[in-house]
Parts: C-alpha cells; structure tokens; sequence
C-alpha cells in the first residue's frame, strides 16, 4: 500500500486585500450570478525529457455553494447552512512516449472569507497514481491548512510550517490568483510567500519560497510576472474585466495560449459535436 503523508500547515488568517490581491473578480454578481461555469481552452505544451509535449488544456472556473465544514457541494444556496465559492479545474492528458500523463487541479475559493478552502491534485505517470491535497480547516482566529499525500513515491516526516508576515500563494491556484491582483493600480510589485506545486511526483511538502509579483498593464493587456527560486513565469491577461488568463509561460517552459473561452454550463454540452455547437454560439463566447 503506497504510504501516506500528513503535513500540518499553520498559516496565520491574513485579509484577503493583503499585498494588492481584491476580491473585485470573484464577488462580481453580473458575472458569475448566472450559475453559468467560465470554460477556457488552450494549447499547451509541457517539457517533459527535455521536449515540448503539445495538449490541450481545460480551464473551468464554477461559481457554486459548498457546506462549510465538508465543503461538498450543495444544490440549494438558499440554505442558511451554505457558504458562496469559486471552483477551478484544471485538466491535460500531457503525451509521452508510449505513454499519457494525467493531470488535474481543483482549487476551491470560499467567498465569505476570500481564501483558499482546498487544493487538490490527481494524475498519474508511466509509475503509478499520484493524490495530493490542501484543505483548510478554521480554529478562532487562525488557519491550518492540512496536506496529505498517497503515492508510489514513499514517505516524509511531518512538517510544521509556521507563516511569515507576507500573504502566501499557492504556484497552481495561480491561473485564477493573478486576475484578482489590483488593477486599478497601472503597475505593482510586492513580495510573497509561495507554496510549491503539488503537481510534481516529489514525496511532500517542500516548504513556502520567497517570491515576488509585478505587473504592467497597457491599453489591451496585462503582462503579470512573478520571480521565484525556481525561476520565472510570465501571464499576459486582457486589461479589461474579466481580466482572462491569456497566455501563460513557466519556469520550465511549460506554455499555454488561449484558443477559446466561453460562458456556459457543462452539464448542458455533454454530448457528441456539444463542444463545437458550443464555440459556433456567438451567446457564449467572450468578445475577442
């Protein structure tokens, strides 16, 4: 049986607008009051030995209501008990060789506190399976963040990360994370602290980095970089609401750029030719 890894991470419970992040984006009623999912798609390429390994990734960003103890999802928002929430899925099958890498992020943003709720991601190599999870648990006035971990990968000791006075960004919830930074503002630069990807086959949690964000923006787009040990990554974003992640280029040469982005529900688009009815329906699709 793979083995598996708690790590208990206590983060102080820091105001969403620290260090130039504002809540505009996700709390904007005219855009996600319409219970529709934002769904992005792009063409990628993951360096893999050394290679671009070309996919296709998905982006769906849900606005929907989860319990706030479980975080499971709940049909009826209108019960007192439920808690407003920003979900993003993130999902590539990534060629290689004879094999496919699976990948797949969840981020799950509650509304009532502006914070990040749970982390997850799931994905498997030519090795085996690999899960690894975030989830926020609430004590008074502080937060824990717990990881755990069940792979092929072995086991690490538990670790206790106390939080220093930056905010702390998670490196996979960046694709929704950078559209929330302070626009109103032409240019910005502060410092970090980062939470690596779990979107590696590494045994555990290696622990917050410094990192540093700036941002530029011009008349038609909005170019975001962050600076971290690893290197560093680029995203350009339209300079108009809703702020859409246009292009994305990492530290190790991963790369994406937007083919198509449309307003709609998913579970309405499920069958065979949906995704091309989808993309012709001039109602769906976010102005070029």
């Amino acid at each position: 049986m793979p083995s598996i890894i708690r790590i208990l991470i206590v983060l102080a419970l820091t105001p969403f607008v620290q260090a130039q992040f504002i809540p505009t984006l996700l709390q904007n009623r005219s855009y996600w009051g319409d219970g529709k999912s934002e769904i992005d798609f792009y063409e990628a390429e993951f360096i893999r030995d050394g290679e671009p390994r070309r996919c296709e990734l998905l982006a769906i960003l849900t606005p929907l209501f989860v319990e706030p103890e479980t975080l499971a999802h709940v049909d009826n928002g209108r019960q007192s008990a439920t808690i407003p929430a920003i979900q993003m899925n993130l999902t590539a099958a990534v060629p290689h060789g004879l094999t496919v890498e699976l990948r797949s992020i969840e981020v799950l943003w509650r509304l009532d506190s502006m914070s990040l709720a749970r982390l997850s991601f799931v994905g498997s190599d030519v090795f085996g399976n690999i899960a690894k999870i975030i989830r926020e648990s609430r004590e008074a006035n502080r937060v824990t963040w717990t990881y755990s971990a069940e792979s092929y990968e072995g086991k690490t000791d538990r670790q206790l990360i106390s939080p220093g006075d930056k905010a702390i960004v998670a490196y996979d919830e960046l694709p929704l994370r950078i559209r929330t930074l302070d626009f109103t503002k032409p240019t910005g630069e502060f410092e970090v602290d980062l939470a690596p990807t779990l979107g590696s086959p590494g045994k555990g949690f290696d622990g917050l980095k410094p990192a540093k964000i700036s941002w530029k923006t011009n008349d038609r787009t909005i170019q975001v970089e962050m600076q971290h040990p690893a290197g560093k990554d680029q995203f350009v974003l339209d300079a108009n609401f809703p702020f859409l992640l246009r292009e994305r280029t990492a530290y190790d040469g991963t790369h994406w750029k937007m083919k198509n982005s449309i307003k709609a529900d998913p579970r309405n688009y499920l069958r065979n030719g949906d995704r091309e009815r989808a993309w012709k329906d001039p109602m769906l699709r976010h102005p070029d």
